[in-house]
C-alpha cells in the first residue's frame, strides 16, 4: 500500500470514528430525553396516587359516618 493509499485509509478511519462519536452523542441525548420523560411520568404517577389515597380516606370516613347513622336509626326504630 502506497503512502497516499495509507493516508486515504487513515482519513476514512478518522471520518468513521467521528461519525461513530456523533452517533454516540445523539444516542446519549435521546437516552437523556427518555430519562427526563420517565422521571416526569413517575412524578405524575406519584401525584395521582396521593390524590387517589386522599379520595379513599374520604370514602372510608363517609362509610363510617353512614354506618354510624344507620346503626343509630336502627336503634331508634327498634325501641
Amino acid at each position: 500500500m502506497g503512502a497516499s493509499e495509507a493516508d486515504a485509509a487513515a482519513r476514512r478511519e478518522d471520518v468513521r470514528a467521528k461519525i461513530d462519536k456523533r452517533a454516540d452523542q445523539l444516542d446519549a441525548k435521546a437516552a437523556a430525553k427518555d430519562a427526563d420523560w420517565a422521571e416526569e411520568d413517575a412524578a405524575d404517577a406519584i401525584d395521582y396516587a396521593v390524590l387517589v389515597v386522599s379520595d379513599a380516606q374520604l370514602a372510608v370516613l363517609d362509610a363510617l359516618d353512614a354506618r354510624a347513622c344507620a346503626d343509630e336509626r336502627a336503634k331508634i326504630a327498634s325501641s
